[in-house]
C-alpha cells in the first residue's frame, strides 16, 4: 500500500467529483446538489474516522487526522474548551487554484461540522470564516458542553 499525501488523495477526489457534481448542479441545481453531495461526503468521512477512534466522544484536540496540508495557531487549551486557527491550508490553496472553492468547501470545510457531532457529541463546534471561503484564517472553536 503506497503512502499518499491528504492533499494528494483529495485532489484525486477532486478530479472525480468536480465533473460530477457540475453535471448534477445542471440537472438538480445547485443547491439540491450540495445539500445531497455534501451529506454523502460527510456521512462517508464520519464513517471512515469512526474507525480510526479508540474512544468516542474525546478531547478535539486529541482527533486524530494524520498529517494535513495546514499551518495552525492555537489560542486556547483547557479540558473544556480548544480554539485555534488555521492560518494556511494546502487544500484551500489547491482549490483557489482550480477556482472550485465552492467544490472545495463542500468537500472538506462543511463536513467539520458533521465530524464535529457525530464524534464530539459533548462539544459544541463552532466556525464562522475559512480560508477556503477567502477569510484570512479558519477559526475553529469547542467548548464542553454542560452536563
Amino acid at each position: 500500500m503506497s503512502n499518499i499525501s491528504q492533499l494528494d488523495a483529495v485532489k484525486i477526489q477532486a478530479r472525480a467529483l468536480i465533473p460530477v457534481i457540475k453535471a448534477l448542479e445542471a440537472e438538480l441545481g445547485e443547491k439540491e446538489t450540495h445539500k445531497i453531495v455534501g451529506r454523502a461526503i460527510a456521512d462517508s468521512l464520519v464513517e471512515f474516522l469512526s474507525t480510526r477512534l479508540q474512544e468516542q466522544d474525546m478531547h478535539p484536540a486529541e482527533l486524530d487526522f494524520g498529517e494535513t496540508p495546514t499551518v495552525h495557531d492555537i489560542l486556547e487549551h483547557t479540558d473544556k474548551a480548544f480554539a485555534y486557527n488555521v492560518t494556511k491550508c494546502g487544500f484551500a490553496d489547491y482549490f483557489r487554484n482550480k477556482g472550485e472553492e465552492e467544490i472545495g468547501y463542500l468537500m472538506l470545510c462543511a463536513t467539520d461540522f458533521a465530524v464535529n457531532e457525530a464524534l464530539c457529541p459533548n462539544w459544541e463546534f463552532r466556525r464562522t470564516q475559512t480560508l477556503m471561503e477567502g477569510a484570512s484564517y479558519c477559526d475553529f472553536r469547542y467548548q464542553l458542553r454542560k452536563e
